[in-house]
């Protein structure tokens, strides 16, 4: 993008380590208790930012963002859980829309944007396609809450952040595409992550140990989530590298690089 600077967003570690080898870090600065690494990606400016998992934590980077950066362009990443029974571990979804659980009403991502980086992943052969994202407050692991989540609200996947990121980028007037890869599937059960993680933070490892050792259904399924994860890793890695190869113009993609 010229001579701006783009900012990527993640949420967690898991998400963070791929995508951090990638960058050629110049600096790190801490603000508000969060790392920004500075450097290049595929020849532009960029700044890696791991914001935390949940609503809080995104608005409250999203604002720390918008004040400390002014980015050119923002571009949120990450994994999320299929709410759509048709979309595969892996699939790539450009989002269009977000909604919350319990609050019908859209906010739109930037049009233009999202058109361009969803024709930019097609043309470089990435199965990517467009779709909905709803913004819940706690993990959601159980197959009979996304179903009906999905008939509630008709959103194609599910995360914590969307909808606090694209609230306070929208107000700031900065422009973001929000790139999601589905780490779980609708159709099954995953790992209680929530439980697992208050465990662990409040009792150790020894208590998540034994809890999984106690409970092999939850074993395989803590297995098959971190699976999905690492899967979701490598594919987050492979769209940003497309998106940051050809991303020129301040205000968003360049339209001269899609047909």
């Amino acid at each position: 993008m010229g001579q701006g600077l783009t900012v990527i967003a993640i949420a967690s570690e898991l998400e963070l380590r791929r995508l951090r080898r990638l960058i050629d870090v110049g600096r790190v600065e801490v603000h508000g208790g969060r790392k920004y690494f500075f450097g290049r990606m595929c020849g532009r400016d960029v700044c890696l930012v791991k914001t935390g998992a949940g609503r809080k934590n995104a608005a409250a980077a999203a604002r720390k963002i918008c004040s400390v950066l002014d980015p050119d362009l923002v571009v949120i990443a990450g994994a999320a859980g299929a709410l759509d029974p048709c979309l595969g571990l892996g699939s790539v979804v450009v989002v269009e829309g977000i909604v919350r659980e319990n609050n019908p009403q859209e906010i739109a991502c930037p049009g233009e944007d999202f058109r361009q980086a969803l024709a930019l992943l097609r043309a470089a052969g990435m199965q990517a396609c467009g779709g909905r994202c709803c913004q819940v407050r706690t993990f959601m692991h159980r197959a009979a809450d996304k179903r009906a989540l999905y008939e509630k609200t008709g959103a194609h996947i599910v995360d914590m952040e969307s909808a606090a990121f694209g609230n306070e980028f929208q107000s700031a007037g900065i422009p973001f595409v929000n790139v999601r890869i589905v780490s779980d599937t609708a159709r099954r059960d995953t790992a209680d992550m929530e439980t697992l993680i208050r465990m662990l933070y409040r009792q150790g490892r020894l208590a998540v140990f034994l809890r999984l050792l106690l409970h092999p259904r939850e074993l395989v399924r803590t297995y098959l989530f971190y699976r999905g994860m690492a899967i979701a890793d490598k594919r987050i890695a492979e769209a940003l590298r497309i998106l940051m190869g050809v991303m020129s113009e301040p205000s968003g993609l360049d339209s001269t690089t899609v047909g």
